[in-house]
């Protein structure tokens, strides 16, 4: 079966957005690549039918490739509409949707702005930390993970990304105290237990051969099996057990490697599964409204579903159900306020309309408080 491939370019300002759709006939599959400035950003696959005909696999192709354009051209267009507004929580919600397609420069912008419009948005602040490490920045990573942590000391992922940012700065003792913080939060963190695993890993390394306290290979081993414990994919990777295997033999230099790769592997799982989910923000006008409330509780249940103890999630959830019971309210006031308009006569309606809204004023007060958001 023939290759087909089709390519475009966008520009934003200076940045070039090369969308990149082909086919792969040995597998049957489609697929389309974007790079940013040369370079590679995000790669999504689809699969088609072996018997599928030429004329078939063409219309695929240009098909994913329209979608996936038109996707991009979504995400800029709204990155300039967003960027004018000055809103800090729009922002840092678009900067979430570039963050998990893999923008970073464009996400580490809005993260930075989200701050500079409000002091104090540990949310985007501990999104920076993670753009920035993504983008190699570690200094800069550990300072903006540091602000995250000092505004919510008592969130289980802030103290494990400031781990993470110590971690790659090569300070594997402080990345080791942001870990077991993060476990003391939440004691099933399994991404912890496997951070903490690599930390302890690390510092062996810098300790070299003659290094007497260096951590042991049983501690070592402790925490990963911990991890997998709570994340069973692990150890259904060969390289689980090769890394384990390393760890005996002493070669713990491929031990890091390879438990690297592994948590990488999951950190690339995670960001495909959030990635449609935070693209829903873009489409959602305004990016804050009912409907998205409603589609985020019901993603936080899923996910507290499969992890009842991840504190930081029933916190936010908490948040979200208060955020989407004062819009409801908010609604019912207007409702009130449209039928009184319509009869004022009608039994009721004004004493009910003035109760409403004056329960709406104290229900906007106790949220706006709780959540932050007035």
């Amino acid at each position: 079966m023939e290759t087909y491939r089709i390519n475009s370019k966008l520009r934003e300002d200076d940045r070039e957005y090369l969308i990149h759709t082909t086919n792969d006939p040995s597998v049957g599959s489609v697929s389309t690549t974007i790079f940013v400035d040369g370079v590679q950003a995000e790669t999504v696959s689809c699969p088609h039918p072996a018997e599928s005909d030429p004329q078939e696999v063409l219309s695929l192709v240009k098909l994913t490739h329209g979608e996936k354009k038109k996707e991009v051209e979504t995400l800029l267009q709204t990155y300039s509409e967003v960027v004018q507004q000055g809103d800090p929580d729009t922002t840092y919600q678009l900067g979430t949707a570039f963050f998990y397609k893999r923008f970073f420069t464009e996400a580490a912008r809005l993260f930075v702005q989200a701050e500079q419009l409000r002091a104090g948005h540990h949310q985007s602040a501990n999104y920076l930390g993670m753009t920035y490490l993504a983008l190699g920045r570690f200094d800069e990573a550990v300072e903006a993970a540091r602000r995250a942590v000092a505004a919510r000391p008592g969130y289980a992922d802030y103290r494990n990304s400031l781990g993470e940012a110590y971690l790659a700065d090569n300070n594997p003792e402080a990345a080791i105290g942001e870990f077991q913080e993060a476990i003391s939060v939440n004691m099933y963190y399994g991404d912890a237990y496997l951070n903490l695993g690599l930390a302890h890993l690390l510092a062996s390394i810098n300790a070299g051969p003659s290094g007497g306290a260096a951590p042991s290979v049983e501690r070592i081993t402790g925490y990963l099996h911990k991890a997998s414990l709570i994340y069973p994919e692990f150890k259904k990777r060969s390289d689980f057990e090769d890394g384990l295997q390393a760890l005996k033999t002493g070669d713990r230099g491929r031990a890091l490697i390879l438990f690297r790769e592994i948590r990488d592997a999951r950190k690339e799982s995670r960001r495909k599964e959030f990635s449609a989910y935070y693209m829903r923000f873009v489409t959602s006008p305004g990016l804050v409204s009912e409907r998205s409330l409603v589609d985020r509780i019901g993603f936080l249940e899923g996910e507290l579903g499969r992890n009842p103890t991840y504190v930081d999630l029933q916190a936010e959830l908490a948040h979200c159900y208060l955020e989407h019971s004062r819009l409801v309210w908010r609604k019912g006031v207007e409702q009130f306020r449209k039928t009184a308009e319509m009869n004022s006569s009608l039994p009721g309606v004004t004493e009910a309309l003035n109760q409403s809204d004056q329960v709406r004023r104290v229900i906007d007060e106790a949220v706006g408080k709780i959540t932050g958001k007035r």
